[in-house]
């Protein structure tokens, strides 16, 4: 956790997306460039099973991944999810979901890095990979 101040300066307010699936930093350690969030499987997210629909996890995955290119990308660039390649081990049930996130290679122009997804009692349910590119800062879309 020595590091979570740098989420405040990067992010002052959490994205919308981030708030509606629970997003609570949990560790942040930026030279080590990993992290550990914390989501909320809430009944909401459910498919007809009873179990977490996977774009959710999906979401929450890529939330953690694009949370940690971010802040490893500063002001100057902002990092946008071009591939990401995700592997469902188990079902999720409700409740609490932790995603732990690293980048694996940095580059000029992209970013590779992977997450991994855990279910409640601790146990891995998913894991992902993922690309993304480093674009120009510009001014964010506006809803019409």
């Amino acid at each position: 956790m020595p590091d979570r101040h740098l989420l405040r300066d990067v992010f002052p307010v959490p994205a919308r997306s981030s708030v509606s699936l629970g997003f609570e930093l949990l560790e942040l350690d930026a030279k080590a460039m990993t992290a550990r969030v914390r989501f909320d499987g809430r009944a909401d997210f459910t498919n007809p099973a009873g179990y977490i629909q996977g774009g959710y996890l999906v979401a929450m995955m890529d939330d953690a991944i694009g949370m940690l290119a971010t802040v490893r990308a500063g002001n100057a660039k902002f990092p946008s999810t071009v591939d990401l390649h995700t592997h469902f081990l188990r079902p999720v049930r409700v409740g609490v979901i932790e995603v732990a996130a690293r980048l694996r290679n940095i580059g000029q122009a992209m970013i590779f890095a992977e997450a991994d997804l855990f279910d409640a009692r601790g146990k891995e349910a998913a894991r992902a990979t993922a690309s993304l590119t480093l674009n120009p800062v510009k001014a964010p879309a506006t809803p019409s």
